[in-house]
């Protein structure tokens, strides 16, 4: 699975479009080579991934800007929201491809567009750190 499909597949924002994707032939579950199963394996794998790069990333702000600068609090934070929001994000990825609908693709676009902004956000202060600590 191609990670521009996972990425499409979670900005998916209306409860029609995620109907719709689904329906493809390509989505079916059983399919050989069905998009859905392998979507759910990478979702399970993602959530170790989220321990993984929210660890790696605070590791290098320490090791960059050092254990006592004013920054790593702040860095910390987002970090933390960005990984909460990435594995809410996957249950509802989950959730959808169990069948359930509603609300869960809003949210999952939502849960999306707060953890990309959140780990820019955590880049942009390590990089303004380091600026700063010059």
């Amino acid at each position: 699975m191609e990670s521009k499909q996972v990425v499409a597949f979670e900005f998916l924002k209306t409860e029609a479009a995620a109907q719709s994707l689904l329906s493809a032939p390509e989505w079916q579950t059983g399919a050989s080579d069905g998009l859905s199963d392998r979507l759910r394996q990478n979702t399970y794998w993602d959530f170790l991934f989220i321990v993984a790069y929210t660890g790696v990333l605070f590791f290098l702000a320490r090791v960059m800007l050092g254990d006592t600068h004013r920054f790593m609090p702040a860095i910390a934070r987002l970090l933390l929201i960005a990984g909460l929001a990435d594995a809410v994000e996957n249950a509802c990825i989950l959730q959808i491809l169990n069948g359930a609908r509603g609300w869960f693709p809003a949210s999952m676009s939502s849960l999306a567009a707060i953890k990309f902004a959140m780990l820019l956000l955590a880049v942009g202060v390590m990089v303004a750190g380091l600026l700063k600590k010059r």
